[in-house]
């Protein structure tokens, strides 16, 4: 039979029928059920522990310390400082090490101040000491004691540190760790130490000092004594003794300065008694 040009094909649920929306529901829920949340509490947890992991992992694999260079320290060996700092549970890894010792203070190494730690490599460090600034000290008979330029008491020990200069001629009479020294000669003490800071800026070194009860200081070049006198005047004359050092090498004698001025600036020699 000949189509009347209606079209007599049948959709199997018609629009707007109750099996429609039935079916309609069903999809819904299926497309539903395979949607699951990724960004859960426990996920978040999940992934934050193997991120810790993982990270842990490469830092005890790889920041492992095979080279250590020891700078700025004069008191202490390189095996010394290298056996303070990599003791403890965090003591072979280079990136703990840099954490824990970026600038930190320490209070039981008597004559250091600070200590930084700079991560060149995984393997390898520099350990910076930065030691307390010693002007000299004074033998107590049963330790030293060490002071700074401004006469605070820095330590004291037994140990005797190369370098550091030994005052004469003034006895401790009472030593609190930071807190001004009391001697028996204070106008000995602070000249010794205002002699001592001006020496060091003109490049003189020496193993010792003294004064003696009028506070006139003498320092000892080895086979010369030089007479610096009371306190005035240590700049122009240890100026001057700075220029003359290459040509006191290997003499010996005394040098008087205690009258030299701008003025009166002959320099003798003298043989000594």
């Amino acid at each position: 039979m000949k189509g009347t040009g209606k079209d007599f094909r049948t959709n199997k649920y018609g629009a707007g029928s109750k099996a429609a929306a039935v079916a309609a529901g069903r999809l819904r829920a299926a497309e539903g059920a395979d949607i699951v949340p990724l960004l859960t509490p426990r996920n978040l947890a999940l992934t934050l522990a193997l991120a810790v992991t993982v990270i842990a992992a490469i830092l005890v694999t790889f920041f492992n310390v095979h080279k250590t260079h020891v700078i700025g320290n004069t008191i202490y060996t390189n095996d010394e400082m290298t056996e303070y700092v990599q003791k403890g549970f965090f003591g072979e890894n280079s990136f703990a090490l840099s954490l824990l010792y970026h600038n930190r203070s320490v209070d039981d190494m008597a004559f250091v101040e600070s200590i930084d730690i700079q991560m060149l490599s995984p393997v390898e460090v520099n350990i910076v000491v930065h030691e307390k600034k010693l002007a000299g000290y004074i033998d107590a008979g049963d330790s030293n004691i060490y002071v700074d330029e401004a006469g605070i008491v820095v330590e004291r020990s037994m140990k005797t540190i190369f370098g550091v200069p030994r005052i004469e001629g003034v006895e401790a009479e009472e030593a609190v760790k930071g807190e001004k020294l009391i001697v028996d000669n204070p106008f000995g003490l602070s000249a010794a130490l205002h002699a001592l800071h001006t020496m060091a800026k003109y490049d003189i070194s020496v193993s010792n000092l003294s004064s003696d009860p009028s506070a006139s200081i003498t320092i000892d070049l080895g086979d010369i004594d030089v007479i610096l006198g009371q306190d005035e005047n240590y700049d122009l004359k240890l100026s001057r003794l700075a220029g003359l050092m290459p040509e006191l090498q290997g003499r010996t004698g005394v040098i008087n300065l205690m009258t030299y001025t701008s003025e009166k600036n002959i320099i003798i020699l003298q043989k000594k008694r």
